[in-house]
């Protein structure tokens, strides 16, 4: 809602209100630069019998003659300073968001990792313990039936295979 206010125009000049602070002071700088520029031509050229009055009133005199240029240069100027300035801020805006898009990337695949390993280490505890449970039930059924139980546990008969 504010952005909207903002950026709507004024009458025939089409200026954003958003702008108009920069169009003001803009044009004051420039007309206070060409008229203080007037006065000092003025004093340097002058006679020695005008008066410092006389010499101030036609400097401003020669200053508004150019108001329209310093209108026309004041709007290029504000204008063409806030093109440049949001280009460059939008490109920032833009490199900015692709790095935070690519440093999430970067550190939800490291997320997925380590959430896998944690997943694989619990899958393998649990199947090492049925395992143990299925070897020791065997035992257990042997001795119950008088066998003789030489099978190896779980644990050393995966180092046997892995050794052949």
């Amino acid at each position: 809602m504010v952005y909207e206010q903002e950026n709507q125009r004024e009458s025939i000049w089409s200026i954003r209100q958003l702008s108009l602070t920069r169009y003001y002071i803009a044009f004051a700088a420039l007309f206070s630069l060409a008229t203080g520029l007037y006065v000092w031509r003025g004093f340097t050229t002058s006679r020695a019998s005008t008066s410092a009055i006389d010499t101030a009133l036609d400097a401003l005199k020669e200053a508004s003659g150019v108001t329209p240029w310093l209108i026309i240069f004041t709007f290029y100027l504000v204008e063409g300073l806030s093109v440049l300035a949001e280009r460059y801020l939008r490109s920032r805006y833009a490199k900015g968001k692709e790095e935070g898009r690519l440093e999430g990337k970067t550190e939800g695949i490291q997320e997925g990792r380590e959430e896998g390993k944690e997943e694989g280490r619990e899958e393998g505890r649990e199947e090492e313990g049925e395992k143990w449970s299925a070897w020791n039930e065997r035992r257990e059924e042997a001795i119950k039936e008088g066998r003789e139980f030489s099978e190896p546990p779980p644990t050393r008969r995966g180092s046997q295979e892995e050794g052949n």
